[in-house]
């Protein structure tokens, strides 16, 4: 019986971190993925037909949160090897993935990258997502694996206060939300 009932509370805790949306990735802890939006001040089309776009995805401003991420903190090498274009920080369903990322970069305080679009290709999310690009009604949301060895939390006294600072964080995915 104790056997049953420590499986059926193991099966309970699968099912909440699921449903909460912390079991995204095996090599996760729970906690560790974080998110920060970013209404894209640069999204330009570059090729309609094959629905390419730049963007700049992620700045130094003071989010929602309160929190600061450093662009020179940002580690893209992992994420170059599968530059993936979600939908909604959606890692549960292969529809999700609406793109790739074709570049990605640091420039100054801000990362930029250039977009290809899986449009016409029977995921309607895709095209929709496209779609608001076009009207420049896309922004863009980052996930990403602080180092909290380099973050620190920000001064009571600044705009961000209860925030942290990010000063080193591996992107994983870059989502159209």
């Amino acid at each position: 019986m104790l056997l049953r009932e420590a499986h059926l509370e193991a099966r309970l805790e699968l099912d909440r971190k699921f449903m909460c949306g912390l079991f995204l990735l095996s090599k996760l802890e729970v906690g560790m993925l974080r998110t920060k939006v970013y209404r894209a001040d640069h999204l330009k089309i570059l090729d309609e037909a094959e629905g390419r776009i730049s963007a700049t995805v992620s700045s130094e401003s003071v989010d929602r949160d309160g929190d600061v991420i450093r662009a020179s903190g940002w580690g893209l090498t992992n994420f170059m090897k599968h530059p993936v274009l979600l939908a909604s920080h959606d890692y549960h369903s292969l529809r999700s993935q609406i793109g790739v990322w074709e570049s990605m970069e640091v420039d100054g305080t801000t990362m930029k990258g250039t977009a290809r679009f899986f449009i016409g290709k029977g995921n309607a999310e895709a095209d929709w997502a496209f779609e608001l690009a076009k009207e420049k009604a896309l922004a863009f949301s980052v996930g990403f694996i602080p180092d909290m060895e380099k973050a620190t939390p920000l001064a009571k006294d600044s705009m961000a206060a209860g925030g942290m600072e990010f000063a080193g964080q591996e992107l994983l995915e870059v989502s159209a939300v």
